[in-house]
This record gives C-alpha cells, structure tokens and sequence, in this order.
C-alpha cells in the first residue's frame, strides 16, 4: 500500500513541475545538441504601477444610495458635478490625525480644486455615537471602508477614482486629487 501511495505522489510531482514548466526541452536535453531557436516573440509592455497592494484606482461608479442615508453635503456636490474628497477617521486615532494634516495641506496647494467631506466615527456623546457618527457609519458600510482612516476621491462624474487606508503622504494623495480633477 504504501509503494501504491508514493507512486501516485511522484507521478503528482511530476505533473506539477511539467505542468509548471520545470520539465524543460527533452529533444534538447537528451540529444546535446541545441535546438534552433525561434524569434523571440515580442512581449506586451510591462505596465508599471506606482500604487500600494491596498490601494484602488479603478474607477468605480459612486454607490446608488438612497436619498435619506447620502448626507447633503455630498449629495449636493455629486448633483454638482464637484470632484469630492471624503476622509472618514476616528479622532481618537493619532494616525487619523496626520492624515488629516496631509489632506489640509493638499487641499491648501489645489484651492477650489475638489471638496472636502469628512466624517469623525468614533465621535460619542456621553459614550454613544453621535447622528453625524452613524451618519457617517452608514456611508462607510455602503462604499465598503474597512476601518478609518480612509480615503476616497470621486470626480465631477461621480466616479470613485481612488480609495485608500491608513497612512498617506501628501505626494500621493496630491496625485491622485490632480488625476480626479483633469
């Protein structure tokens, strides 16, 4: 029984590395002699991409969300035609806190470029979360946010063209409000 098992486990292994591509050229190796190579078939340029693995920029139509759950703010600059930038965070987070100082100073470099909405969601009163908090929760769970802080740029037609979590330098996010804004 067991001779049975490690010949099937070998004949696995062996169509996996075949299968993978590490069997190679028989005619080449048994004979010694190399094979005439054909032409190098061109290869379709390799695009580089200066995103992180958690960030998204694929342009996604911002979520139909029904009238009473989108706050104003955004419903009027979606129906304007504003590019719009909305960060959730939680204040009590440092981390929310220093993206948000790279926001302010992107937004001070492109004056009149896009907007700014923000939403606090760890904000309480007396240990309960705020209206504008589960406001801001409800938004949140309809554009997927996983966690604050978070970022996410819809343009003047109401696509959502960049989303991101966590940290992010004022490089970036400067970039990504130009690419939103063209």
């Amino acid at each position: 029984m067991r001779k049975i098992v490690a010949v099937i486990v070998v004949a696995l292994l062996s169509f996996v590395l075949v299968g993978c591509g590490g069997g190679g050229d028989t005619a080449a190796t048994t004979t010694g002699a190399a094979a005439p190579s054909a032409p190098a078939a061109a290869k379709p340029p390799v695009e580089s991409s200066d995103r992180s693995p958690i960030e998204s920029g694929t342009p996604e139509p911002f979520p139909a969300i029904e009238s009473t759950t989108l706050p104003s703010a955004i419903k009027s600059k979606l129906d304007a035609k504003r590019p719009l930038m909305i960060y959730f965070y939680d204040s009590t987070l440092p981390e929310s806190k220093i993206v948000r100082a790279e926001i302010d100073a992107v937004l001070q470099e492109n004056r009149g470029l896009i907007d700014l909405v923000t939403f606090d969601l760890g904000a309480t009163k007396k240990g309960v979360a705020t209206d504008g908090a589960r406001l801001g929760a409800a938004l949140a769970g309809d554009l997927r946010v996983p966690r604050p802080p978070y970022i996410v740029i819809v343009d003047g037609n109401g696509f959502i063209t960049w989303r991101f979590m966590g940290y992010v330098d004022r490089g970036i996010i400067s970039r990504e409000v130009l690419r939103a804004t063209e």
